[in-house]
């Protein structure tokens, strides 16, 4: 088990900052389009880690996504859109988990997916990379951040409140049968 024993920067206008973890050093990166196929080598085995959790057509549905041609070229147009926030937690070279989302200029940042590889879960890597998402929404100028999450995903919404999110509202069955709670950070 590794311990988290150094804190997030103030911004990611250097593009990164590290967090130690134990003898590793896992580094929060703004990604970019050579992250391309290992982001989604890690987002499928994100998605894989939740058989069992979520309904097994969202699962596999989202893996055969990840896999799919067409997705390396949409992710590189969301890598260099400024109106994205694509972040990568990267260690020893290897990404080991990201956070996916958009800003619009009314003021609201989106966190559309965020996921850590199942190997590196429990070590804070979560928690740094939705403090960087906070973090750069500032910078953009958003003063909410707002997330959905699935209640069976309670170590997810455990990190939520304890980052200070509350739930703004709960979607029933709202994506392949299953509810999704709404969770809302208010930015100073």
């Amino acid at each position: 088990m590794r311990a988290c024993v150094v804190g997030s920067t103030a911004s990611l206008n250097s593009d990164s900052f590290s967090v130690e973890t134990g003898l590793l050093m896992t580094r929060i990166r703004k990604a970019t389009v050579r992250d391309v196929h290992e982001l989604l080598e890690c987002q499928a085995r994100v998605w894989a880690s939740l058989r069992g959790v979520l309904p097994t057509p969202w699962i596999e549905d989202e893996i055969k996504r990840s896999h799919h041609p067409d997705v390396k070229d949409i992710l590189r147009k969301i890598i260099t859109d400024q109106t994205r926030i694509t972040l990568v937690a990267e260690e020893n070279h290897t990404i080991v988990g990201f956070a996916l989302g958009r800003t619009d200029k009314g003021g609201l940042s989106w966190l559309g997916f965020m996921g850590v590889s199942p190997t590196h879960r429990r070590q804070g890597i979560g928690r740094k990379l939705v403090q960087a998402y906070v973090t750069e929404s500032k910078t953009k100028g958003a003063q909410k951040v707002s997330l959905n999450t699935a209640p069976e995903l309670k170590p997810a919404a455990k990190l939520y409140v304890d980052m200070g999110f509350v739930p703004e509202g709960l979607m029933k069955r709202h994506r392949y049968g299953v509810d999704l709670i709404i969770f809302s950070r208010f930015l100073e």
